[in-house]
């Protein structure tokens, strides 16, 4: 009766959590929406694939082993770019001894910054959804918390390679930890490589080195003193996305223009470099047995940058350019050039590819100097830069102090802390490679036609007509400031049968610009500080589990809070002015979980019902547009979304060696309202439309499985060996939708007769379904009671399906006349991949 009753209360809620308005998008429009549907992003960056992002739930549920969904939503679905919960990464809060890692400017954490580390951050524990937090107040989507402290680690020495065709090819590494030593001090430091060239797609080549120092000095049994210090700096050749007529023309799933060749070797426009320092210094006081309080600061700088070609009164250099194709031709109905040029994908490479030999030649042939009065002589020794390969980098200086008291009094638990940050980052271009040419000039030159002053073209009105050299700024120049304060605390309590919990949080954050130089566009709105943006928001949490008995539980969990909006979409054109986007507000959160957890020795389950609402976020997103000829800012405000759904997690061990595992997650991630949405251009203070109502009511998030599930099975031998593997099925993908595609103002227009057209161009895209099977082995062996070799071996995607398109979007720009000029592009699964690992430890 007692279980009977369980399900019916999970039933109810769960139609509670899915239950939805009957309103369909555009039904204001007499539009039908039924092929509109989608959901969430996980997004795991390649360069985390390798890492051991264990969970260790530390709970009162004695979790000591990991979370089988999470495990499988983190390794499993990786590739799938699936989002647990469809959430945006900066819902999950992730620390480093305790201290805050997530960017106040985007609100994620970006683990390529400790990428290559496996050893020191080996030791995490991971909890995720609404949870209590001894280490601060995250979100709904839980926590991760990583102790590097050298004196956490034990005394030893490993050295690890790793064989693969992912991310890289080789990875070298090797770590040394002395102990906690009699005399109070610890030391530990890792070291690795990480390098790559071109392992499935072209032009791509990935390499980065990390390193990693600790050093601790325990004074006595109150006081500890630690030092940790760490930089992975890394340089990576990027992809790009496609749409479908490039991929089938250039006759490969794994097309990337951002390559060509240059005097015979690749070269890729598009590179990402990254190189910040993080230093932590921590004191740890334990004034008694059960109580700690960890005082730290944090200073991270440095500089990320990305790279890609710039041109001036020259055509565009990318090959994939909508007027570069074949479809640009037949849309007007001229076959012959159509075909013509069909050919020439399929047999010039210098067609499909950036072509850098001829903008080198263009560039070198462009004689010219800048008119002085009286004289209009070319200047034959300095030629002008037609084509050039600009940085947009970013600097950063982040000071972080944090706070963290802990104690424990018998079944009570608390959990107190304090936390600042100021953070600054300066925003910047600056000149990579002038490709054969003297000088580029630091003019806008799509400012020209926006009147007769020539000021308007000036990117920086106290030097005009600035000639730029390789190394130096332009452009724009301007710094981002960020100043929070948070303070929170957190109680538990334990009884016989229920455990309990409740945390509070409260926090002041400003944001302003600050212009390093005036723009001619913008004389008196582009130099000095913005307003500054003043943010007061509040969190509270709360749970509850009750124990039916020492082997079942049931828990339930709620949160509600606000927080600031990223500081990353509070301006209209941030590179440019000081405008603030319209109806700014700080998001709004509601979020509850319910579930049910069975721990036995030989069977494990966790079932989740849960459901997020968030209101008035703000999303910026940027796109060039040729015919304005110039970068277009889209901003949508008021977005509410909400993100529901159930999850399931089943492992049964049969005669100890053999383990089967079943995960089932269904979600729905979407829209709930009309947001608001404006455009701006760059060069141009005046908008080019303003508060179109979106029609975005019930459309999903896009970009992720909403359906997954894993049967997966391992078999362990009796002398350290193992060997299993994991069949993943993925459906309903939808591709992230273009907002202005689904105004009043875009689809409203069309009349009755033209509804297919109206419905092609609101339909939200459905991806093909798919499944893919993992696998992998390992083994283990010990020498003389303390040397350790393990070696492990895994393959993803074993039956090489290289047709899987794991992703996609709906490109900004669209014609309404010619809806398949402008269409999705998408991104494609990669085929077989493997990993051989191979440590030594002594």
């Amino acid at each position: 009766m007692k279980n009977k009753k369980l399900c019916f209360y999970l039933w109810m809620f769960s139609q509670f959590c899915f239950s939805q308005n009957s309103e369909l998008p555009f039904s204001a429009l007499h539009l039908d929406s039924t092929t509109v549907h989608s959901i969430p992003i996980y997004q795991t960056d390649g360069a985390d694939a390798e890492n051991d992002l264990g969970a260790q739930d530390a709970s009162s549920l004695l979790q000591s082993s990991r979370d089988l969904y999470t495990q499988f939503a983190s390794f499993q679905f990786g590739a799938a770019r699936f989002a647990a919960r469809g959430y945006a990464t900066k819902n999950h809060l992730v620390t480093i001894n305790g201290i805050s890692m997530n960017s106040p400017e985007t609100g994620s954490a970006s683990w390529a910054g400790w990428g290559g580390l496996n050893d020191v951050t080996r030791y995490i524990e991971t909890r995720f959804g609404n949870v209590n937090n001894s280490y601060g107040f995250s979100g709904p989507g839980g926590y991760t918390n990583m102790d590097s402290k050298a004196s956490s680690f034990k005394k030893g020495s490993r050295f690890s390679y790793a064989a693969a065709n992912r991310l890289f090819r080789h990875r070298f590494m090797f770590t040394h930890s002395s102990g906690l030593l009699k005399n109070g001090w610890a030391f530990s430091m890792s070291i690795s490589s990480r390098n790559g060239n071109e392992l499935i797609i072209p032009g791509t080549y990935f390499k980065a080195q990390s390193y990693y120092l600790s050093i601790d000095k325990k004074l006595n049994t109150k006081h500890l003193f630690s030092f940790t210090g760490f930089v992975a700096p890394s340089e990576k050749a990027c992809a790009s996305a496609a749409t479908a007529e490039v991929y089938a023309i250039s006759g490969s799933n794994y097309y990337n223009v951002n390559w060509g060749f240059q005097n015979g070797e690749v070269r890729n426009s598009s590179m990402s470099k990254v190189k910040r320092p993080v230093l932590m210094l921590s004191h740890i006081y334990t004034p008694k047995l059960k109580s700690k309080l960890i005082t730290s600061l944090m200073y991270t700088f440095g500089k990320a940058s990305f790279s890609g070609t710039n041109f001036y009164n020259s055509t565009n250099p990318r090959p994939d350019y909508y007027k570069y194709l074949p479809s640009y031709y037949y849309l007007q109905h001229q076959d012959a050039e159509g075909d013509a040029l069909l050919n020439k994908w399929q047999t010039d490479v210098n067609t499909r590819q950036i072509n850098w030999d001829k903008m080198i030649a263009a560039n070198q042939s462009n004689l010219y100097t800048l008119p002085t009065p009286g004289s209009q002589a070319l200047n034959t020794a300095e030629t002008r830069a037609r084509y050039m390969i600009e940085n947009r980098v970013e600097n950063l200086d982040q000071l972080v102090f944090n706070f963290v008291y802990n104690e424990r009094k018998e079944k009570f638990f608390l959990s107190a802390g304090m936390n600042g940050t100021i953070y600054r980052n300066e925003k910047y271009k600056t000149m990579e490679d002038l490709l054969g040419a003297s000088f580029w000039i630091d003019v806008d030159q799509f400012a020209q036609n926006l009147g007769v002053d020539p000021s308007l073209e000036q990117n920086d009105l106290e030097h005009p007509n600035k000639k730029i050299y390789t190394g130096d700024k332009f452009g724009y120049d301007y710094f981002l400031n960020i100043c929070k304060a948070e303070a929170w605390g957190q109680a538990e309590y334990s009884f016989k049968n229920i455990d309990w919990y409740a945390g509070l949080s409260f926090s002041e954050s400003l944001i302003w610009r600050e212009g390093l130089v005036a723009n001619g566009k913008f004389p008196h709105n582009s130099k000095g500080n913005s307003t500054k943006l003043h943010f007061t928001n509040y969190g509270f949490k709360a749970g509850l589990t009750y124990k039916v008995n020492g082997r079942n539980f049931i828990t339930a969990n709620t949160q509600m809070l606000t927080r600031a909006p990223e500081a990353s979409n509070t301006f209209v054109s941030p590179k440019v002015r000081n405008d603030v986007v319209d109806d700014l507000k700080s998001e709004g959160l509601l979020s509850f979980d319910v579930n049910y957890l069975a721990k036995f020795p030989s069977f494990k389950m966790r079932v989740t019902v849960y459901s997020t609402r968030i209101t008035d976020q703000t999303c910026l997103r940027t796109y060039w547009h040729d015919e304005y000829n110039n970068t277009v800012n889209v901003i949508m405000t008021n977005v509410n979304t909400k993100h529901s759904g159930i999850e399931l997690g089943i492992e049964k061990t049969l005669f100890i060696k053999h383990s089967f595992f079943y995960v089932f997650g269904f979600a729905q991630s979407l829209y709930t309202n009309q947001p608001k949405l404006q455009a701006w251009q760059d060069n141009n203070n005046a908008s080019l439309y303003f508060n179109r109502k979106v029609y975005l009511k019930n459309y999903r998030l896009g970009n992720s499985p909403q359906l997954i599930t894993s049967l997966a099975y391992k078999y362990t031998g009796k002398k350290n060996w193992f060997a299993g593997f994991c069949v993943n099925y993925v459906d309903q993908i939808y591709i992230a939708a273009n907002p202005d595609r689904r105004t009043a103002e875009a689809a409203g227009k069309f009349q009755d007769n033209e509804k297919e057209l109206a419905e092609e161009i609101t339909a939200q895209e459905r991806l093909p379904a798919y499944f893919f099977v993992n696998a992998n082995a390992g083994k283990s062996f010990r020498f003389s009671k303390k040397y350790y070799l393990n070696l492990n071996f895994s393959m993803n995607n074993l039956l090489n399906n290289t047709t899987i398109i794991s992703t996609g979007y709906e490109q900004l720009r669209w014609n309404a006349q010619q809806i398949d000029q402008f269409p999705n592009k998408y991104y494609y699964m990669t085929g077989i991949t493997y990993m051989i690992l191979l440590n030594f430890s002594f």
